[in-house]
Order: C-alpha cells, then structure tokens, then sequence
C-alpha cells in the first residue's frame, strides 16, 4: 500500500465528502427517497491491491467508466458489486414496462448515478486544484475486478475511495477508483501539498 501522511489523507478524504454530500442531494431526487453519502476510507493502493479487495466484495461486478484530463490524467470509476448495483437499479427504474429491453435500461440508470457520483468527485478535485478537468463520455462495464479495471493498468497507481449510499430502506456499498499512471499520482500529490499550504 502507498503510505500519505495522515493530514494529506484527512484533506482529500474531506474535500470528497464535501462533493459526495453534494451528489446526495441529487440522489435523493433521482430516487425519491434521502440518501446519505459519506466517505469513511481513502486509501492509494497498487492495482494488484485493489482488484484483490474488490474480488472479496464480490465475483461480478458493474463499473462506470469516467476518463478525464486535466491538470492530472486518469481514469475515474464508479463500482458496484453485481447485487448491489441490481438494488440500486431496481429503486431507481421502479416497473419496467413490458417489451421493455431491461439490460439497456439497467445500464442507463447506472450511467446516471455514475454521472451524479463521479462529476462530484472530479469537481472536488478541480475546486481543491483550482483548475478544471475535461471528461469523455462515460461507459458501463460488466465483470470480475481484473475486467473492469482493465489488464493494461497493472503499473498504474489507484486511488480507492470506499463510499457508503445510505437510503431509509437499505445500505449500498460503492467504491470510486481513480486510476492513474505515476506521473499523474505525482502530480495529485503536489497539488495536496499546494492546498494544504494555503490552510496555513
């Protein structure tokens, strides 16, 4: 696991709670119901690490897909284990009419709680860089870890964000994974270090 100090940790763990709170609010209309978003662990993991704890969580997964470019470039993921992803879809599309081709809608709904989740996370990062990031369009992903995080990102470093969807009626586990290749990890933890030296 790549160590961070515990302030660096303590600043980006915070600066996305502040964008996950906010995503909440918008969840909570596209579900009709309250949601609570928090993020209770942050941790830079190597991309052998991360598929090893994803494939704990479950066999199959779903992934949303966010590439991005900006001051730092990545790839920002939004994961599901497979049931967890299917309740969310569920609470989200209600009945599906009949004739109604379910798997296209199924991967609508999880590109829109993929859009609300991670545009937050990436407009964090932009508030705390001070810099904006462009994105491409996002894609749905179906699969074990080693698929969905894709095999030519072995050398690549990945920032895990564990995030908890609290609704009245049940709790969904996600995880956002920001992959990225050294020079980028780099370059994120220069801009930390700027932030944190404006809090001073």
């Amino acid at each position: 696991m790549l160590k961070l100090s515990t302030l660096q940790t303590d600043v980006l763990c915070e600066m996305f709670n502040i964008g996950i709170g906010r995503a909440a609010a918008a969840m909570s209309d596209m579900l009709q119901d309250e949601v609570l978003l928090c993020v209770p662990e942050l941790h830079f993991v190597t991309v052998s690490e991360v598929t090893e704890h994803l494939g704990k969580k479950s066999a199959s997964m779903y992934c949303i897909r966010q590439p991005f470019t900006g001051m730092f470039s990545g790839n920002a993921l939004l994961i599901f284990p497979e049931d967890k992803s299917l309740e969310m879809v569920k609470i989200l599309i209600g009945d599906v009419p009949p004739g109604t081709e379910l798997l296209q809608i199924q991967r609508d709904a999880l590109l829109e709680v993929g859009n609300v989740v991670l545009n937050a996370c990436l407009a964090s990062l932009a508030e705390m860089t001070r810099t904006p990031f462009e994105c491409s369009l996002p894609s749905v992903d179906a699969g074990d870890t080693r698929k969905v995080l894709g095999t030519r990102v072995q050398n690549h470093v990945v920032m895990l964000i564990h995030i908890r969807f609290e609704l009245k009626k049940q709790d969904i586990e996600g995880f956002v994974v920001f992959v990225m290749n050294s020079t980028s990890y780099e370059d994120l933890l220069q801009a930390v270090n700027r932030f944190i030296a404006t809090l001073g």
